[in-house]
């Protein structure tokens, strides 16, 4: 059953208003390649940051307790490769894929807890956001506009990659029996729009004739047929 997004429980909870001594520059935390993790949501919380120079600036933080994690990586046209995410693989050995065996698949190139720690823990946003999750969690960092682009609830199973090695979340996914179900920070619409509307946006698209058609539609001119 399909949930319907309803951003009310996001709102509802409290804004934690912080002071930053200093014009608010994230890119100068986004070193390095970043990574790519998998964890249970467990916390959520909401965060206005109020810069130096009187910007105000909003983000939702995910307290996510990780489960698996690994490096971002690259091949050398710039394609961002799958890690390998384990050290096998199921391959089928029975007919009609009736049963599977386990297989190498190389070394697997997941970091462990404290290495993700080390690479994406930065002690002084930790400071300002670390203390509002549950303990065993590292907080990600969502502009609050963005983090409205995907269904969420305490619980669920996410996948985050990030800005360079830092808390900040370059994509968010939903994983549902292992399968990404949502994608956001690519151009959709707000989670929660209307699923006709989108539908009937591509039905229209279907329906309009073709560049360099007329509204009379193609053939022979009446001529042709004499």
């Amino acid at each position: 059953m399909s949930r319907i997004y309803d951003n009310k429980k996001l709102e509802a909870r409290p804004l934690h208003s912080e002071t930053w001594p200093r014009p608010w520059e994230p890119s100068a935390f986004e070193q390095g390649s970043g990574v790519l993790l998998e964890g249970i949501l467990g916390e959520i919380s909401r965060h206005v940051i109020l810069d130096s120079a009187g910007a105000k600036h909003r983000y939702s933080v995910l307290h996510v307790r990780p489960e698996r994690a690994h490096r971002r990586c690259w091949d050398t046209g710039g394609r961002e490769l799958e890690p390998n995410f384990s050290e096998t693989r199921l391959v089928s050995t029975g007919h009609l894929f009736s049963s599977y065996k386990c297989e190498a698949k190389g070394e697997t190139d997941r970091l462990s807890e404290s290495e993700l720690r080390r690479a994406v823990a930065q002690a002084k946003l930790d400071s300002v956001v670390g203390r509002h999750g549950p303990q065993g969690t590292l907080p990600f960092w969502v502009a609050e506009d963005d983090v409205k682009k995907t269904e969420l609830e305490l619980g669920d199973r996410i996948r985050i990659k990030t800005r360079g090695d830092s808390p900040f979340v370059f994509s968010l996914a939903r994983v549902d029996a292992g399968t990404v179900t949502r994608c956001n920070f690519a151009g959709d619409a707000a989670a929660g729009a209307s699923w006709t509307d989108k539908i009937l946006g591509v039905k229209s698209g279907l329906d309009a004739p073709p560049p360099g058609a007329s509204g009379d539609g193609e053939g022979a001119a009446d001529d042709e047929w004499d």
